[in-house]
């Protein structure tokens, strides 16, 4: 069975699932939108079992509640069911109203409730097992559908030889976003974290659509892989191992020279070919000697998006966050096609010569 951790972007996926609408879907709606989407209904079945449960115990912490289910095949050992612990750790972090949209859904919530109005008071109340009409059906060996970031950006890194130890830590957390029906929309942050960093974490936010949540959360990565990735790697992690990948300019600065080391540029909403964005990048540079640079790694990522020559989003961060002269020096630039849909997005660290 797959650690709980691996299970947080499923979990993710089914609060998106049961927290959508202004009025609380049915199981049935619930179970449509997950395996519609691609989830197994292995763990589309724990989703929408072991959610409402997690959320309980994160709404009213005060109740005994038992450590096991009855089903007609036996007990489930709850601390045996890794997508229930993932659902567990999620509801610490939840609001107030996520906690109520989903808790109201459970059994052991309503059995509380109706103990309540009996008159017991919370600190005294031991809940009984839930006693669920059928078996679950086994769990999958696989991700059911719903692929791990967190996993997929280790596996990246270890192909790349980085040791990942105490110096080096990295994780991916997948946000959903609402979307059309039919569609999953995807973004993922990818956090590294090392002390070179002039920043505790640098993070990187790509994101994906697709059918599924496997065909979403791919192109998320892909897009990361091909856009972000090796400067990280080359840059941070383990320099030499993908010099292939990147390209590399010194730069003076006031502050002392720095290295940038880049990534490609990724065009997005357009088949046409799109100009360089090097003479952007280059007053960017320019306007960063402005501003004072600590002798670490930094980051620096720039995404504009234009609509028939007209700027519709304009993104320039510095250390994760937006950097307004940046931003300043973008809004100025002419878009890189006169017409049409067309996006650019560049990734960069700026790492001191020594």
């Amino acid at each position: 069975m797959i650690a709980s951790a691996e299970f947080t972007a499923a979990v993710e996926v089914g609060i998106a699932a049961l927290c959508a609408g202004e009025e609380p879907p049915s199981d049935e709606e619930i179970w449509e939108r997950l395996t519609g989407a691609g989830v197994e209904p292995w763990l589309a079945e724990r989703l929408l079992i072991f959610l409402p449960m997690a959320y309980t115990r994160r709404l009213l912490p005060d109740v005994l509640y038992p450590e096991t289910l009855t089903t007609p095949g036996g007990q489930v050992r709850l601390a045996a069911e890794p997508v229930f612990a993932a659902a567990l750790d999620r509801a610490q972090r939840a609001g107030r109203a996520e906690i109520e949209r989903i808790a109201l859904r459970s059994a052991e919530f309503d059995a509380i409730n109706n103990a309540l109005h009996a008159g017991s008071q919370l600190s005294d109340l031991v809940l009984g097992e839930s006693t669920l009409a059928k078996d679950l059906s086994p769990a999958g060996d696989g991700d059911g559908g719903v692929p791990s970031p967190r996993a997929v950006f280790l596996e990246l890194l270890r192909a790349h030889g980085v040791p990942l130890d105490g110096e080096t830590q990295a994780g991916a957390e997948l946000c959903v976003h609402p979307a059309p029906d039919g569609l999953a929309m995807a973004q993922v942050d990818f956090a590294v974290s090392h002390p070179a960093l002039a920043r505790p974490w640098l993070v990187e936010s790509f994101a994906g659509h697709g059918t599924t949540w496997r065909e979403a959360i791919g192109r998320a990565t892909r897009m990361f892989e091909r856009g972000a990735l090796h400067p990280i790697v080359e840059g941070l992690l383990r320099p030499g191992a993908a010099p292939d990948q990147v390209e590399r300019q010194r730069y003076e600065h006031p502050g002392g020279p720095f290295e940038v080391v880049l990534g490609p540029q990724i065009n997005l909403f357009t088949d046409r070919p799109v100009p360089s964005a090097a003479p952007v990048l280059d007053r960017l540079l320019d306007a960063l000697r402005a501003e004072p640079l600590s002798r670490q790694v930094h980051g620096l990522r720039l995404f504009t998006a234009h609509h028939d020559g007209h700027l519709q989003t304009n993104e320039v961060l510095l250390d994760n966050d937006p950097w307004p002269t940046g931003e300043s020096v973008t809004a100025h630039a002419e878009s890189p096609l006169p017409d049409g849909n067309v996006a650019v997005r560049l990734f960069a660290l700026l790492v001191p010569c020594t």
